[in-house]
């Protein structure tokens, strides 16, 4: 397949990147696309049903027009399926889930060649609305295309300390406190610095989700967000929720 003709997307960020992830998935695989679905850091195993473990699971999967999510067991996991008790008991202690991180780059370059559409969540943030990344953060593969970065507006109000991702770092590069109120201002610097939610972009095309605006205040707050980063010229801004994510994102894949 040309080069052109395959849309590889990494996901960066805090505040809804699996949630996004698996909704363009569905976008993209309505289309009629072969879609993959991975990690170049860590996340949680999907469902048995969509999972490849080879080449011709991947095949297998998208004849039956399904998504087919890649990626090799954290060690933990191992644990799990060898039947360690004790490793079975740690999970219960720490209620975990099982988590996958990126696939053998033989298999994700195999799977390359031939996917239309291939999703990276490529950034954590423990379920926090917001982040800045340290050095070897975002792990965007050279072959990507495009960068969503995604941040929730339940962040907007609350304490730094309580909702950034390595909050010493935010701290820092917002010049503030770790009481500091999270305001508008301060997402859209995030979100449009090279520091921040643009680490590692150079020219790919970047969109930004402004995810969890469930009430009107947050829907107005995220516009403010928006217009502030439209004059960074940045102009694909998605706000969504649980009810209008499908059609959002639709409009700029």
């Amino acid at each position: 397949m040309a080069e052109r003709e395959r849309r590889v997307i990494s996901l960066v960020g805090g505040g809804g990147k699996t949630t996004t992830m698996y909704a363009l998935a569905e976008i993209f695989r309505e289309e009629g696309k072969k879609v993959i679905v991975t990690t170049s850091t860590h996340l949680q195993t999907p469902p048995e049903e969509i999972r490849a473990w080879n080449i011709e699971e991947v095949r297998s999967l998208w004849k039956s027009d399904q998504i087919a999510v890649i990626g090799t067991d954290c060690e933990s996991n191992k644990n799990l399926a060898a039947g360690d008790q004790a490793a079975v008991n740690q999970m219960k202690n720490k209620k975990s889930v099982k988590k996958m991180r990126m696939p053998d780059n033989s298999f994700l370059q195999e799977v390359l060649q031939e996917a239309e559409a291939v999703l990276i969540e490529a950034d954590g943030a423990k379920h926090l609305p917001c982040k800045v990344p340290i050095e070897k953060e975002p792990v965007i593969i050279p072959e990507c295309t495009d960068v969503i970065a995604v941040v929730g507006m339940d962040a907007l109000g609350k304490p730094l300390e309580e909702v950034c991702f390595r909050k010493d770092l935010a701290v820092q590069f917002l010049n503030t406190s770790y009481k500091h109120l999270m305001a508008e201002e301060d997402i859209a610097k995030i979100l449009s610095s090279v520091q921040g939610a643009r680490k590692g972009v150079e020219d790919r095309k970047y969109c930004v989700v402004l995810n969890k605006c469930d009430d009107e205040i947050r829907k107005e707050r995220a516009e403010k967000i928006r217009s502030l980063l439209k004059e960074k010229s940045i102009e694909n801004v998605m706000i969504t929720n649980c009810e209008n994510r499908q059609n959002e994102l639709k409009k700029y894949f």
